[in-house]
């Protein structure tokens, strides 16, 4: 792979997306050879996607199977898994040893769960026919198993043994699966791996190893995955495993180490994108003055337009109780704190009552009056969440340029004028151990962004980067 150790990351793509497509597709023709997914990822779309794209790729002879690296992984029972676990629970066969959470989500490391992921996963990937194979399996997150104890309120000694008891016979399963030929090597992806050692959920690498030695001398784990990025440093500055960081360690023992969410810190105060932000300067009276009118244009709506719509009687509480975003962002507009935290509001909460609304008056009303009055109406509405998004962004750009600033003090001019997101990549390639960043690039501009530092050298003193930041971390969160 030589320096440029970069995969693609397959977290939120979905094979219904053209987009996704033609980004995967463009970053397997420029040099990207590992793909990583999961059973979970877009409930099984991702997996889906990713066979797609090597299926076109591999029969039109542009690329080779044996180049690429394809890692998937198996645990999490949600969404159609979750469907089918249930089900076979209320027939009385329930997978072993399921640890549920919550409604909705599920986890499960056992061997007859892994047997029925892995065999759904090579189907999905196009690699169930003889010969395909799955280069690298992980169990994804085996730690909810200690996150449920914990809860539970169980000691955490005795916990801890079984979760390696279970972790130990998930590799017992794993080292049939490649004499089976059906994968090639396997591990662990845990977000706990980088955590302090005195944490309920915190997972030990040397422990781990422990278990695959256990199980055969010359076993096939092979490969670690864990968060790390300028941010969330623990994975390098945290000696957890005798004195060593979780990235030493797996050196030390020939373990070949991932990197997920390089760009996305998650910190006390919410998601971080560690990228640069584009804004049009927006005033905070500018701002409050769009609330403002847009929650007088809802008033004249629901007051004295909304009598003469023609809607459906039926529909018309609903209707009613979603024409009022002017008055739901007014006591908030300045509170959203991060643009981040805003960005995920708006696609969880906002954008899906704004896309009902949209599609309801498209497909059930048809006087001009009724569809001009919410035309206006929803053009202020967009111009109000752009300049919100404005708003956060100057913010947002402003925590990047002092990110920049913290990495330049330090790092050679040559890198300087880097975008926010290749420094944080190429300082991730930079440390000794590190084998493969992940990143997610649903989007060929995404993918080109990286491409550009595909022929960047390392950048020196990488260490010394992520400690001062780490000792600047109030400023840059606050």
């Amino acid at each position: 792979m030589g320096f440029f150790k970069v995969g693609f990351g397959g977290y939120r793509i979905d094979e219904r997306v053209q987009e996704h497509y033609d980004s995967l597709t463009k970053a397997l023709l420029n040099g990207f050879s590992m793909i990583d997914t999961s059973s979970n990822y877009s409930d099984g779309r991702s997996e889906i996607l990713i066979g797609n794209v090597l299926s076109d790729l591999l029969s039109s002879e542009k690329i080779k199977r044996e180049n690429i690296t394809l890692v998937t992984k198996g645990g999490y029972i949600q969404g159609q898994n979750y469907k089918f676990a249930s089900k076979k629970k209320e027939q009385g066969n329930p997978f072993s040893k399921v640890v549920e959470l919550s409604d909705g989500l599920w986890h499960c490391i056992s061997p007859d769960f892994l047997e029925d992921q892995i065999n759904r996963q090579l189907f999905r990937l196009n690699q169930s026919d003889e010969g395909g194979y799955i280069d690298v399996y992980l169990l994804h997150n085996p730690e909810y198993y200690l996150t449920w104890a914990s809860d539970n309120h169980l000691d955490k000694d005795i916990s801890q043994d079984e979760y390696y008891i279970r972790i130990k016979k998930a590799f017992e399963f794993l080292e049939e699966k490649v004499t089976e030929g059906k994968i090639k090597s396997y591990g662990v992806s845990s977000n706990s791996f980088p955590r302090n050692i005195s944490k309920f959920d915190f997972t030990s690498l040397e422990k781990i190893f422990e278990c695959a030695n256990l199980v055969k001398a010359d076993n096939n784990f092979r490969y670690v995955e864990f968060p790390f990025n300028l941010i969330e440093s623990n994975a390098l500055l945290e000696m957890n495993n005798s004195g060593r960081s979780v990235i030493e360690c797996a050196e030390a023992h020939g373990i070949r180490v991932l990197v997920n969410r390089p760009l996305n810190a998650i910190t006390s105060k919410g998601l971080i994108r560690l990228a640069d932000f584009e804004f049009n300067d927006v005033s905070e009276n500018e701002l409050l003055r769009q609330v403002k009118f847009v929650c007088i244009m809802e008033d004249d709506l629901l007051k004295e337009k909304f009598p003469k719509f023609r809607i459906p009687s039926e529909d018309t509480k609903v209707i009613k109780s979603l024409l009022t975003f002017g008055e739901n962002i007014r006591d908030n507009a300045l509170t959203f704190g991060t643009y981040e935290h805003l960005t995920d509001v708006i696609e969880n909460y906002f954008s899906p009552r704004i896309n009902y609304l949209i599609d309801y008056f498209e497909a059930k009303i048809s006087d001009d009056f009724t569809l001009e009055s919410f035309n206006k109406y929803i053009k202020e509405v967009y111009r109000l969440f752009n300049y919100l998004s404005n708003y956060y962004r100057i913010y947002a750009d402003k925590r990047a340029k002092y990110i920049h600033s913290l990495v330049n003090d330090i790092c050679d001019e040559r890198f300087h004028g880097l975008t926010l997101s290749q420094k944080a990549i190429l300082l991730l390639n930079s440390v000794k151990g590190v084998d493969c960043v992940l990143v997610g690039a649903r989007s060929e501009k995404y993918v080109d962004d990286i491409l550009k530092i595909k022929d960047h050298e390392k950048i020196e003193y990488a260490e010394e980067i992520f400690v001062k930041i780490r000792n600047e971390i109030k400023s840059i969160i606050k």
